[in-house]
């Protein structure tokens, strides 16, 4: 082998060795991404599991069935509420800024969705009855718990909430501090 083929070898090694080096860590940062991402899943996974331990592969499929029929109930209004929030993005980017449209397009995608998952609880309400005791314990647990989502918000270093517009600003901002 001459020194020419030789380092020709060598450059095409590590072109190939810094390419496998570089998709390795790629692979391990998109993978890192997804696991976080994936947390929160993995929770109601757990308690889903525990709750089901002790049924039957086919009592399990008509959970599933079940609660994909009750996913389906709510689509329309989803795909409606979908669109609408597209509208009030599209509309928000333009100017002049209408504030009113954007908000009244919000409020109807709100509304929209709640028709769908209130759809989807009735749908799955009235149909636990075919369900065991304790997989209706463990449904109605999940459907019926609160919100919390905007918690941080409300309660914050003990203190109440701050009002936002049409209050007196000077005790808003005392509040505040």
């Amino acid at each position: 082998m001459t020194d020419r083929r030789l380092k020709w070898a060598l450059v095409i090694s590590l072109v190939l060795n810094l390419f496998l080096i570089a998709a390795g860590i790629g692979a391990g940062i998109v993978f890192k991404r997804h696991m976080r991402d994936f947390q929160r899943p993995l929770a109601m996974s757990k308690a889903w599991h525990d709750a089901s331990k002790n049924t039957t592969k086919e009592e399990r499929h008509h959970i599933y069935l079940l609660l994909k029929s009750a996913a389906l109930s709510g689509e329309a209004d989803m795909t409606k509420a979908r669109s609408l929030r597209a509208q009030a993005n599209d509309l928000a980017a333009k100017d002049p800024f209408d504030a009113a449209q954007v908000a009244m397009l919000s409020e109807q995608a709100r509304s929209a969705e709640n028709d769908a998952r209130g759809k989807i609880e009735n749908t799955l309400i009235l149909n636990m009855k075919e369900l065991p005791a304790r997989e209706r314990s463990f449904l109605s647990k999940t459907l019926l718990r609160p919100s919390g989502r905007f918690d941080r918000f409300i309660e914050k270093d003990d203190k109440p909430p701050v009002q936002v517009g049409g209050g007196d600003m000077s005790a808003a901002a005392s509040v505040s501090r």
